[in-house]
């Protein structure tokens, strides 16, 4: 069986690298909840990094920002409550609270000893206002070793660039030959720094190793100017350049600073462990190919580490790898894979588990730096308390609401009721076709619907005993009509199986019972099929009933609790009309989106207004 090894190197570790947002939000309270505070900082955080209606449209700016932190007020009340009664305290939470600080404690490492610690120099500035202007245009000659390359050098040298000549060349020294467009701020720094050292009179680069395109040789084509920053200002190119300076230094002192942690470490995969969890893993990944490929390759999504770990069943506990400082388990690796984006380029079985080992590694690289992070104690710092207590709110504020709703049932009677209460805003689309007997008194029906269960003729029946004239004649059938037209019987109707009996009914006009003959759509529209609407208006009704009860539940939870809200305050606050989904890059590695999002929970009652400052 093949041996799994994660070794590291000094320098070694790819790492990803964000710049931090600078500047500090204002901290003025906007509301009190209980003995805590939602600060302006807060309020900001959650409401301009993830989408809110009204937050694209200035002039509904005001109510958008009031029904938005009436909603953080409601969360925080539900956060207290759900302490209280010890939810979202269970071991799946308290994994998830852990792998979660275990990102934060690690980006925390980031921001101290890689961004804290970047310093651009005048020189980088002018190097990268020089290269900013140009866009180049270059031959790469790939060559399969350096030693190759030096010949492949050699050989061009002496024949000149030319597209030409380059089939003579001997396919064992030039491979392939790539046409590149190559700009300022690269992804190849190595490549870079070759190319922009060539011109009209020095065409042909020296041997290099890039680390797109491997070993090689670059050959000048042409230099024009670079449009996009040709198009910005002076400072614009400033800070553009200044952007791409931070970050080429931030990835070069990531690399270097974990390589620092790193190399002395040494970690084995359980060789048997290890392919247990490839196998599953691909059995995954292969069952729906179609599905998941896309121009990056084949994508591992949340689902498909949900469905590893429950097929795992208790080998997700067994150790997966070997590390001094304390061995990590299948599952301890799945819950960090959380936390970054991976895709397989192929699926087959050698090339897959070459790419699980690497993508393991690079989970256990992370461990070791968050280890790294709480050896410094940095758990404890303001920033990282803050960003676990955001989400561990949001997520504890969330098992209560689907604890409150997933008691909530509700009846027959209440869904019909709804459905007639809004039958004009529905009806319209449905229309139905009975066959009814209406009379004046309920024996009556109830002696039609008896022999018609006999085995009676329910036409012979209706003509006899039917008082709505117009249907009698028909044997009690009344054609198609539309919901909306006669409510109570209509959803009544709609609500029944076709072919089945419904009533009795107590209408305006009598007591009604019918048989449903045939549904229909009135018209071709967005709505369900007739025979759907009851479990479709059920999940409506309920979802009404479910709001309810957690408006009620929140407004007692104020009452008892005490809210203030600053609305003078929030109205001055100014906000940034963009409504998206941000994601958050985790230093050294790995995405998380931004903040929860809110849920929407204002209309509820009990507050104390505080538009003056006490």
């Amino acid at each position: 069986m093949k041996k799994w090894l994660l070794l590291w190197l000094a320098g070694g570790t790819l790492c990803q690298a964000m710049a931090q947002r600078d500047g500090t939000l204002p901290k003025d309270t906007l509301a009190t909840v209980g003995t805590s505070v939602i600060t302006a900082r807060d309020f900001l955080e959650r409401f301009e990094l993830m989408p809110w209606p009204g937050k694209d449209r200035r002039q509904d700016h005001d109510s958008a920002k009031v029904r938005a932190l009436r909603s953080l007020v409601a969360e925080r009340l539900l956060a207290q409550e759900a302490a209280v009664r010890g939810i979202g305290r269970d071991s799946l939470a308290r994994r998830r609270v852990s792998g979660l600080e275990q990102v934060m404690v690690r980006d925390e490492l980031f921001k101290r000893e890689v961004v804290a610690r970047v310093q651009i120099t005048d020189k980088e500035m002018s190097v990268g206002m020089k290269r900013y202007p140009r866009e180049l245009r270059l031959l790469y000659l790939r060559s399969p070793s350096r030693e190759t390359a030096l010949a492949l050098r050699d050989s061009v040298g002496r024949k000149g660039v030319l597209d030409s000549l380059l089939h003579r060349i001997s396919r064992r020294l030039l491979t392939r030959v790539d046409t590149l467009t190559l700009a300022y701020g690269s992804a190849d720094w190595v490549l870079e720094d070759t190319a922009y050292a060539l011109s009209e009179r020095r065409r042909l680069s020296g041997v290099l190793q890039s680390d797109l395109y491997g070993w090689g040789v670059a050959a000048f084509l042409s230099d024009h100017i670079y449009a996009e920053a040709a198009n910005k200002s002076i400072p614009d190119r400033l800070r553009a350049v200044q952007n791409i300076v931070r970050t080429r230094q931030q990835l070069r002192r990531a690399r270097l600073y974990s390589g620092s942690v790193l190399s002395p470490q040494r970690a084995e995969a359980d060789a048997e462990m290890f392919e247990r969890m490839a196998s599953v893993l691909h059995a995954i990944m292969t069952a729906s190919q179609q599905e998941r490929a896309s121009r990056a390759g084949f994508r591992l999504g949340a689902a498909d580490l949900d469905t590893l770990e429950q097929r795992l069943g208790t080998d997700a506990d067994r150790i997966l790898v070997n590390v001094a400082g304390g061995d990590l388990t299948a599952r301890d690796v799945i819950e960090e894979m959380r936390f970054h984006d991976f895709s397989f380029s192929r699926l087959e079985p050698e090339p897959f588990r070459d790419r699980l080992n690497a993508i393991i590694k690079d989970m256990v690289a992370a461990k070791l730096l968050a280890r790294e992070g709480y050896r410094l104690r940095l758990n404890n710092t303001e920033a990282v308390r803050h960003d676990v207590s955001v989400w561990e709110d949001h997520w504890s504020a969330s098992a209560l609401i689907g604890e409150m709703q997933e008691e909530v049932h509700v009846t027959d009677e209440e869904v019909m009721t709804y459905l007639v209460e809004h039958a004009r805003e529905f009806g319209r689309a449905y229309e139905v076709n009975i066959r009814e007997v209406l009379a004046d008194s309920l024996t009556t029906v109830l002696h039609a619907l008896e022999r018609a269960n006999s085995g009676e003729a329910f036409d012979g029946v209706a003509r006899e005993l039917s008082r709505r004239e117009a249907w009698r004649l028909r044997g009690g059938e009344s054609g198609f009509f539309r919901v909306d037209s006669l409510p109570e019987l209509g959803v009544a109707a709609l609500w029944t199986d076709s072919g089945a009996y419904g009533g009795p009914l107590r209408l305006r006009e009598g007591y009604s019972v019918f048989q449903v003959l045939d549904k229909r759509l009135a018209r071709q529209d967005s709505v369900p099929p007739p025979d759907s609407i009851k479990d479709v208006s059920r999940r409506i009704v309920r979802a009404v009933r479910q709001q309810e009860v957690l408006r009620q539940a929140v407004g007692k939870l104020a009452q008892r609790t005490g809210v203030r809200i600053f609305e003078d305050r929030l109205k001055a606050l100014q906000v940034n009309p963009s409504n998206m989904v941000t994601r958050r890059f985790i230093g050294f590695g790995g995405v998380i989106t931004a903040v929860p999002s809110i849920y929407p929970l204002w209309q509820w009652e009990s507050t104390e207004p505080a538009d003056q400052v006490p």
